[in-house]
């Protein structure tokens, strides 16, 4: 009998940093919390969604491992686009 291997994936649905609080490292404490609580549940990989003009947010998530896998158009309700960003656990 062939033993099934299922590919754990976490999302991560939104990180938000008050504006005064940015350029901080909130945001990459709060990335960096969600990545090691996946890693504890033996997820194999880790996706979000991001603004395709967000590029503060853009060169954090790279900095931290994340790569653009593929745009979704029109995500977002104003009809902006998204990238999609994954990177292993």
């Amino acid at each position: 009998m062939r033993k099934l291997h299922f590919a754990k994936k976490g999302h991560v649905i939104s990180v938000a940093v008050m504006p005064d609080f940015r350029r901080r490292f909130i945001g990459r404490g709060l990335v960096e919390g969600a990545l090691s609580a996946l890693s504890s549940l033996s997820a194999d990989e880790c996706f979000l969604e991001v603004r395709i003009t967000n590029g503060p947010a853009i060169e954090l998530y790279r900095k931290l491992g994340f790569e653009i896998t593929r745009t979704i158009a029109r995500y977002y309700y104003d009809g902006s686009d998204a990238h999609v960003m994954t990177r292993p656990i």
